[in-house]
């Protein structure tokens, strides 16, 4: 019976410790790491999701967990762009099927550009797993 609850125990040390992972995500950025960074926007076919379907659940963690560290998009913009912005909202989720990625897009406005109607970043996380695969950040202009 101790044996069984100690593997207990273990498993869920193990499962929150992930979880904890998983929400820590950005912060590689947050430390500087930009090996996951373009700066270009995703371009591969994207199916925009609307309600989700049945990656709502999966949507809604992810956006927790972005919306949780709103600063890593502040702290991105920073080190790419000169202009300042406002602040960033979430826009869309889509999915990739041909990749098996989701693409969250957040978008901030630049007021009174010339050019430029603002920044977006593109979290691109893996369909099955939810892990963080990439972030794509590019300047909108204006239509």
């Amino acid at each position: 019976m101790k044996r069984s609850g100690a593997v207990l125990l273990f498993s869920c040390a193990c499962i929150l410790s992930m979880q904890c992972a998983k929400d820590d995500v950005l912060s590689i950025v947050r430390k500087g790491d930009m090996s996951k960074v373009y700066r270009e926007s995703y371009r591969r076919g994207l199916v925009f999701l609307g309600d989700g379907k049945e990656y709502a659940a999966s949507v809604e963690r992810l956006r927790r967990v972005i919306d949780k560290n709103m600063d890593v998009l502040d702290l991105l913009t920073e080190r790419l762009y000169t202009e300042p912005h406002l602040g960033y909202r979430f826009k869309y989720a889509a999915l990739d099927d041909e990749k098996g990625v989701l693409v969250l897009r957040y978008f901030a406005r630049i007021p009174e550009h010339p050019i430029y109607a603002g920044y977006q970043v593109q979290f691109v996380f893996d369909a099955e797993s939810c892990d963080l695969l990439s972030i794509y950040t590019s300047e909108v202009p204006l239509e």
